[in-house]
């Protein structure tokens, strides 16, 4: 197996993105400076400004760093597997993606602050729903091409999955009324997909 080994400056910013994202999960974006990062990751502040131009930069960094460890990233159609499979494996990495805590922790965060710092939803949007809703769009498009589904609008049937998918469980979330490990269940998904597959194959 190929190690890959991290160059120093490699290395420097994967240490201030971990002390990034650890201080924008405790304190929140508005309560978080470069300077705390800075110490926290045992640099100095110069050194997080080579990295990251300002502040919204690094924190749109920590979402996308996020993002990339998590399976939906790495998933695309598979032609090895039948279609329920590829949205079954889709959908378990999205709600996977959607309810980590460090997901549903910077939702809120930007929520909290969408009077006052306005920005900050945007940022987020674009670093990763944006993202995440374009490649499942792609996915289902590559579906409808290979004649596997019929898809004429890959966009509208990617909101109704996603939204299918989340139920009322990202709501319950948001408001605090539910457990940190309550998310929907696989039964649930394979419903949902199911579902999915028979109105998109009509």
């Amino acid at each position: 197996m190929e190690i890959t080994t991290l160059s120093r400056s490699e290395q420097k910013r994967q240490q201030i993105i971990v002390a990034a994202t650890t201080l924008f999960m405790e304190k929140g974006f508005i309560h978080t400076s470069m300077d705390q990062v800075a110490k926290l990751a045992g640099v100095s502040k110069q050194t997080v400004y080579s990295h990251f131009q300002d502040k919204n930069n690094l924190f749109v960094e920590t979402i996308t760093a996020h993002c990339s460890s998590s399976n939906l990233r790495k998933e695309m159609y598979r032609s090895e597997q039948t279609v329920s499979q590829n949205l079954l494996r889709i959908v378990t990495s999205f709600v996977g993606l959607v309810f980590s805590p460090e997901a549903l922790r910077v939702f809120d965060i930007c929520v909290v602050h969408k009077e006052d710092y306005p920005e900050l939803g945007a940022l987020f949007f674009e670093a990763a729903p944006r993202i995440v809703l374009e490649q499942i769009e792609a996915c289902l498009a590559e579906l409808d091409e290979k004649k596997l589904l019929r898809v004429d609008n890959p966009q509208f049937a990617t909101f109704q999955l996603l939204g299918m998918v989340q139920g009322d469980w990202k709501m319950r979330h948001a408001l605090g009324v539910v457990k940190a490990n309550d998310v929907p269940t696989q039964a649930y998904l394979e419903d949902c997909v199911d579902r999915f597959i028979k109105a998109y194959s009509e």
